[in-house]
């Protein structure tokens, strides 16, 4: 309104004015109070996990005709069908043993992550959730009230890939406050992951965390790197090409870590360990840089042949290494330059072939290692508990 206008309206007027510019004011908050459609999924909360192992899976789908939970390792939930209440929320309950579990919802043969999850499980090719069910026998990997390290994305540019690249970081309790130097850990993924399974899935800063709390490993930096490239080559190429992950990490990755944090020099100051293809990687990258590497872990592997399988692919994959390394092999002073040479995988992991292939390529040469199987297969259950087991050898 114009002054005019405004000095003709007498204090009813006015107060009426006020009371209409008030109510308009007030219809969009209103309008936003109003109760909008509801459904069960604005309550929804799944995974529910109660006493005892109790662990309640939910998901709302009301025009689904069936959905079954689906696991990553063994669970006693897998393959098992949801049942469908009479408002579409499908329901199961179970009873678990305590470990960190990766599930999905296969609804109407479509994969679905849990929606009500916050803990994804993200890999090369699907996300799916992870449940956590809490116990004694788990705890080495549990987020303690302890002091915890960081855990950072990394961004660096591979002049021997010419693309950027990431990794995650590890820098232990205290690191950001003080001057100290640091041994460094290089831990490598396997073929179906990223640089993001370790901590995500591997629950590996945990791991580190309580140990060092413990007294039971060093403090120490730990780099965890993309392991797949842009270009083809090792397992991904013609059998006996060179990986090219392992240019990238000799000339790109290590002098990047070298130069932005304060890691220790020498090799006994450098530990390298993977699972699967990462173990693969250890022992191509580590072997025949002894100079730069005292500790080696190998998790649910060994020198594998370009993914093939098949039965004679063990002895043909040790025996093409052995050619290319032979002066490696020839070294006299070989067992003097290995502090850690430690192996373990699963009874009933499809890679143990592979691995008593290439035991058997180090007892030909008398090379010393420590070999401990496990039971079960190439599951993460395993590889935790193999990385709480190797990270207290280290740097001793």
């Amino acid at each position: 309104m114009g002054p005019h206008v405004r000095a003709r309206l007498g204090t009813d007027s006015m107060t009426n004015a006020r009371g209409v510019c008030c109510a308009l004011l007030l219809i969009p908050f209103a309008l936003q109070a109003q109760p909008g459609p509801r459904t069960p999924n604005d309550t929804l909360h799944s995974p529910v996990v109660g006493a005892n192992g109790s662990v309640t899976f939910q998901l709302y789908a009301q025009k689904a005709n069936a959905v079954t939970i689906r696991s990553e390792g063994p669970a006693a939930f897998e393959n098992k069908p949801m049942q469908k209440s009479e408002h579409g929320v499908w329901t199961y309950t179970t009873t678990l043993a305590p470990d960190l579990y990766i599930y999905w919802y296969d609804v109407d043969s479509v994969t679905v992550a849990d929606p009500r999850n916050n803990h994804p499980r993200v890999n090369m090719t699907t996300v799916r959730s992870l449940l956590h069910v809490p116990g004694p026998d788990v705890e080495f990997f549990a987020d303690r009230d302890v002091p915890h390290g960081d855990v950072a994305e990394v961004w660096y540019q591979s002049a021997s890939l010419g693309v950027a690249r990431r990794m995650h970081v590890y820098t232990p309790p205290g690191y950001e406050k003080n001057s100290t130097r640091y041994p460094v850990f290089y831990l490598l993924h396997g073929a179906g992951d990223n640089d993001e399974a370790w901590p995500a899935v591997g629950r590996a800063n945990f791991i580190l965390d309580n140990l060092i709390a413990a007294g039971k490993a060093k403090p120490m930096i730990v780099v965890m790197p993309a392991g797949h490239t842009p270009r083809p080559g090792g397992l991904f190429g013609p059998p006996g090409s060179r990986d090219p992950f392992i240019d990238d990490f000799l000339k790109d990755i290590m002098p990047y870590v070298e130069q932005h944090y304060r890691v220790l020099p020498g090799r006994t100051n450098r530990a390298i360990a993977g699972l699967s293809m990462g173990g693969d990687h250890t022992l191509r990258i580590g072997l025949p840089n002894l100079d730069k590497f005292a500790y080696l872990g190998v998790f649910s592997s060994g020198l594998l042949g370009a993914f093939n399988m098949g039965p004679a692919a063990a002895d043909s994959a040790t025996a093409l290494f052995a050619r290319q390394n032979a002066g490696l092999f020839e070294d006299p002073k070989i067992n003097d330059k290995i502090k850690v040479l430690w192996l373990s995988t699963g009874t009933q992991d499809f890679i143990l072939p592979f691995t008593k292939a290439t035991l058997a390529l180090f007892d030909a040469h008398h090379i010393k290692y420590s070999f401990t199987p496990s039971e079960g297969g190439h599951t993460w259950p395993n590889w935790r508990a193999y990385l709480n087991t190797f990270v207290p050898l280290l740097f001793r």
